[in-house]
């Protein structure tokens, strides 16, 4: 089981008021920053980034051992097949924007 970490969460006007004391309290937990009441920003401590990207890389490691354990690949042409039906459905959907 993972323990979370202390986050602070701030809403963005108070994030610009006291920029510098957020960058001192990064480097005891992190700092979410809401907009509307909705997470929009992440800060973390520089010395975390590494590790944050260790902590990644290993979730994403797990999937794909999960999913080499049973593996269902579609092929390069279905593949592509299916991302021109995505890019076509969204070019779509922005034009009606």
């Amino acid at each position: 089981m993972a323990l979370m970490a202390k986050v602070t969460i701030v809403p963005a006007r108070e994030a610009k008021n006291r920029f510098g004391e957020l960058l001192d309290s990064v480097q005891r937990q992190p700092v979410i920053i809401t907009k509307k009441g909705r997470p929009v920003a992440r800060m973390i401590a520089f010395v975390d980034r590494k590790r944050f990207e260790e902590v990644e890389d290993e979730i994403w490691a797990e999937k794909v051992r999960k999913v080499m354990k049973n593996p269902q690949f579609i092929g390069p042409k279905k593949s592509e097949e299916f991302m021109n039906r995505l890019r076509k459905k969204h070019a779509r959907s922005q034009s009606r924007q």
